[in-house]
């Protein structure tokens, strides 16, 4: 689908970018233009690289589900990492297709499995809105209200959309806080399978231990193909579809790269946090990161006790534990960054350098003197309020029937409160759906026990919460026990007599008969329906303190822009962003260089057949050398992984690595420990992000795979 189908806008005029790699480098495609490419190190035209009106080289990525991927056959093949494929595989596993382990390979398109659930967009065009989304807003000055015009100017303007462009779904995202709006139309593709997942030794080899640090020896990828209708429309999964034909795919280079060349990614960064104020970092180091890594901790540590000796239970859990371990992980990284960095105290001096500028004129004082104070007072009560926040965001994520629960009590309220049976059929007619769409995500998470032992966990640590953060839903339940024994039976017992953890007579209820499903009334749906209340009165507390934030952070942003006499990239925000840079090593601690490049030979030495094991199939071809001509020139082995100082985050996952010329020579899979804290801040001495090497996974695809057919239909020649 070409482009022009749809007008381009630049973003905001205001918003200027830099033209040299310094501190950071995650660009919005509009502002490709600013920086020169050719002097950094780009060979190919920028034209090909990005085209607003034509065919270029955006149109070969993809964003799958949360990572990115890229195009890399006429017929529809995505390269990506195995970690984003690796809950498709789960789903279709089981004890006698263990396909998490022993890896799944399709040798023709007719065994090519379905990943449900999975959808790819590929950004068609985009539009700033800024002017549109913040209509009506310029006179009002109740941080509330001005919240909720947004919202319905962003919910009015993306129901235009895709009513006016039924085959792209169209999204409004937020580029600066309060102040640029940006509208992107993306194009779907909804039946998406798998082709080849290698084994979990290969695709996630030393597994958590591993995980954000270096040096690796993961071949972290997985390759999938979208297919459409006959008609090349977005389709679910059919028998009858067809690879989807991209009008551009990348061209493999098996040659890889260097030490010092030049590289690049596209791709979909999820959430960067550089523009925010000295409070927010202190809330995150303080509060937040600590409190979700400590809980999906323990999360993995009962899941791990529970499914100990049972297979099934193992492949049940392999996702979640998977996903929970990566963000612990980097969590525990990112308070190791704040620590060292001293970042907390580094945005304070900045903003006290900022309050001094900004009262060093009478108009600058006028517009912006109490921004930098009320921020911190807003934040005073965010902080105050962490612990019963932190709670309230994580109890129905813990607890699926408990928010099912939640979710029938919610719509019942608004139902009940309707005054006419016209109002009420209305409102079944209007909602339905969606209660049928929130109680199905749910019954899919079902898991009794562990939720039991999960409610049990934070009901105790509610009980650990001053006056002030007191959950008092929490306390009236444990009033009624002595000691947490009781507290224990009380939980069982009252799961024992609910229904809502039934999924057929849930399911039955959503379909045939709502009216009965708001009127039960068990010992969980009263306790659900005593802390929703408690819960919600608390959400509108926090969309005030959201609301105010809102305006004030515009401002916030423009003072910044005036002291600093520069505009700044705009955080990501899971939208299509370029960076640049180099193969490099860094000196993580004193004295400690690491070296840009591991190989074959490092993932030989790693292994202990407990946490490092290899396929039989891997040894034989390290003792024979049988590497082809995929050897690095200068290491004289395989290249496995390897560094690059890119600018990258969470969902860049799976991103595209590409040379000058443009040709895929990696794949982007994580960053070094030092470089988590890249969400807050970019450094050239500490970030680092890791790529796998495109001759390792060509490597692994023909010797350990032997899926010749896959490297032919790429183009490469071996």
């Amino acid at each position: 689908m070409k482009k022009t189908i749809c007008t381009f806008a630049a973003l905001l005029v205001a918003i200027l970018f830099l033209n040299n790699k310094t501190d950071e480098g995650m660009f919005p495609l509009s502002e490709l233009k600013n920086v020169d490419l050719q002097k950094v190190g780009l060979k190919m035209q920028p034209i090909d690289l990005y085209n607003p009106n034509g065919i270029s080289l955006i149109d070969a990525i993809v964003r799958v589900g949360g990572c990115t991927g890229s195009f890399i056959s006429e017929d529809g093949l995505i390269i990506t990492n195995h970690h984003c494929a690796f809950s498709f595989v789960a789903a279709i596993s089981d004890t006698t297709h263990d396909y998490i382990n022993n890896g799944y390979l399709a040798k023709n398109r007719n065994e090519e499995a379905q990943a449900k659930g999975l959808v790819c967009k590929i950004t068609a065009c985009y539009e700033d809105v800024s002017s549109k989304v913040l209509q009506g807003t310029q006179s009002n000055y109740d941080p509330l209200q001005r919240l909720g015009i947004i919202a319905s100017n962003i919910r009015k303007i993306t129901d235009e959309e895709n009513n006016l462009n039924k085959d792209l779904q169209c999204e409004v995202s937020e580029m600066f806080t309060g102040r640029t709006y940006v509208l992107f139309r993306y194009k779907l593709l909804k039946d998406v399978r798998l082709v080849y997942v290698p084994a979990r030794s290969i695709g996630e080899y030393g597994g958590e231990k591993d995980n954000w640090v270096w040096p690796r020896h993961s071949g972290d990828f997985a390759i999938l193909r979208a297919y459409v209708s006959p008609e090349g429309k977005a389709s679910e999964f059919a028998i009858n579809n067809v690879p989807y034909k991209p009008i551009k795919h990348l061209k493999v280079n098996p040659k890889g790269v260097k030490e010092n060349d030049f590289v690049f990614v596209l791709g979909y960064p999820g959430r960067t946090f550089r523009h925010q104020p000295a409070a927010f970092y202190k809330y995150h180091e303080q509060y937040m990161l600590k409190y979700i890594s400590e809980l999906y901790d323990w999360q993995i540590e009962k899941m791990e006790e529970m499914s100990k000796g049972d297979r099934t239970l193992q492949i049940k859990y392999s996702s979640k534990i998977k996903s929970l371990a990566n963000v612990t992980k980097n969590y525990k990284g990112k308070l190791q960054g704040f620590r060292r960095s001293k970042l907390t105290k580094q945005k304070v001096e900045d903003e006290n350098n900022l309050q001094t500028f900004i009262n060093s004129e009478d108009n600058l004082k006028k517009q912006y003197g109490g921004v930098i104070h009320r921020i911190n007072v807003v934040y005073d009560d965010i902080i105050n309020y962490a612990p019963r926040n932190l709670w309230y965001d994580q109890i129905y994520s813990i607890a699926p029937v408990l928010n099912i629960a939640a979710t029938i009590d919610n719509y019942r309220k608004v139902y009940y409160s309707l005054k006419t049976d016209t109002e009420r059929s209305n409102f079944k007619d209007k909602q339905w759906q969606r209660i049928k769409n929130a109680v199905y995500a749910q019954t899919a998470k079902f898991d009794e026990t562990f939720e039991k032992s999960a409610i049990e966990k934070m009901m105790e640590d509610a009980s650990t919460f001053n006056t002030e953060n007191e959950i008092k839903a929490v306390s009236n339940f444990r009033r009624k026990v002595k000691d947490n024994a009781s507290l224990k039976a009380k939980i069982m017992k009252m799961y024992a007599k609910t229904k809502l953890k039934d999924a057929n007579y849930i399911t039955k209820l959503v379909n045939e008969d709502l009216e009965k499903l708001f009127k039960v009334n068990d010992d969980l749906m009263k306790f659900a329906t005593e802390l929703n209340t408690e819960l919600n009165f608390h959400d509108e507390e926090d969309k005030k303190r959201e609301g105010e934030l809102n305006q004030l952070m515009a401002k916030y942003v423009d003072a910044k822009s005036l002291f600093k006499q520069k505009q700044f990239i705009p955080d990501a925000n899971a939208t299509l962003r370029f960076t640049y840079g180099t193969v490099k090593g860094y000196y993580p601690n004193d004295t400690d260089y690491n070296q840009p490049f591991t190989t074959l030979k490092g993932v030989i030495e790693k292994e202990d057949g407990i946490d490092y094991e290899l396929l039989q199939i891997v040894k034989d071809l390290y003792a024979s050398r049988d590497y082809g001509s995929l050897m690095h020139p200068d290491l004289g082995d395989l290249p496995i992984n390897f560094l690059y100082n890119l600018d990258t985050t969470g969902g860049n996952s799976g991103s595209p690595v590409m040379n000058a010329y443009g040709e895929l020579i990696g794949v982007n899979f994580d960053r070094a420990y030092t470089a988590t804290i890249n969400d807050y801040a970019w450094n050239e001495s500490y970030s680092r992000s890791v790529g796998c090497d495109i001759r390792y996974i060509l490597w692994v695809i023909q010797k350990v795979a032997k899926a010749d057919y896959l490297i032919e239909e790429m183009g490469v020649k071996l």
